[in-house]
């Protein structure tokens, strides 16, 4: 969801790549080439909503974590996760959900209490837990930029389509003018669709240009070896004296 308010949803599940700086991977190029008008909008601040167990119901993921809590209370949080997470949820991300949660019920103890990492899963409150499973969900990322200039894949925007003739891609305003690859208003998502567009594009203008030039130097050979019919010269006629 851009500051904005518009707000934009992959239809489908894709892969996240978690890098040093920030998210990358198929889903973030995805998401960047449908909302990138709207992210350009609003300065690229946003807030980026994670579901990081699409294969998981939320009730059935909540219903997981509150048995953990009952048959396995003297567990830590951070060292067992639920079972349906724990073959594709790095550690590492793990720990930063649970970071991120409130105190468990082991925090009215003592002043400064437990990080939920640490605690028991017998000392968390059936809330927390819920709220556990809420924020493996939907666990929501700031969005507070893009990546440097020319580590782009494709930019969105250009010369509208409807200005083009696309069997040649010669502008319908201009004659002998043309248009291929990125400076046209096309913008696909990753896979290669932005590479076919380029290729293609430009096969079309280049030989269109070619078969032009050909005509063209084929017309100027004609006119050269064209016979040149001579007149002749009108005779002078002198009168005699």
């Amino acid at each position: 969801k851009g500051k904005g308010g518009a707000r934009h949803k992959s239809p489908h599940p894709a892969p996240v790549l978690i890098t040093h700086w920030g998210l990358s991977g198929p889903l973030v190029l995805k998401l960047s080439a449908w909302a990138a008008r709207d992210l350009a909008a609003s300065k690229y601040r946003g807030t980026l909503a994670l579901d990081l167990c699409c294969d998981v119901r939320q009730e059935d993921l909540e219903e997981e974590l509150l048995l953990m809590k009952r048959f396995s209370g003297k567990k830590r949080v951070g060292a067992c996760p639920p079972q349906s997470l724990a073959t594709h949820l790095p550690k590492r991300l793990w720990h930063y959900v649970l970071a991120r949660q409130q105190q468990p019920a082991a925090a009215e103890k003592s002043a400064a209490g437990a990080q939920m990492v640490d605690a028991l899963y017998g000392e968390c409150k059936d809330a927390a837990l819920r709220r556990l499973a809420c924020s493996l969900k939907r666990l929501e990322v700031p969005v507070s930029g893009k990546g440097p200039f020319k580590e782009e894949f494709v930019t969105a925007g250009g010369v509208d389509l409807r200005e083009v003739d696309l069997a040649t891609m010669e502008s319908k305003a201009v004659r002998g003018l043309y248009f291929a690859g990125e400076i046209l208003n096309v913008d696909g998502v990753t896979g290669g669709f932005n590479f076919q567009n380029a290729w293609t594009s430009g096969y079309l203008s280049g030989r269109d240009v070619a078969a032009r030039t050909a005509a063209a130097a084929a017309a100027a050979a004609a006119v050269a070896a064209a016979p040149v019919a001579l007149l002749p010269l009108p005779v002078e006629q002198g009168g005699a004296e």
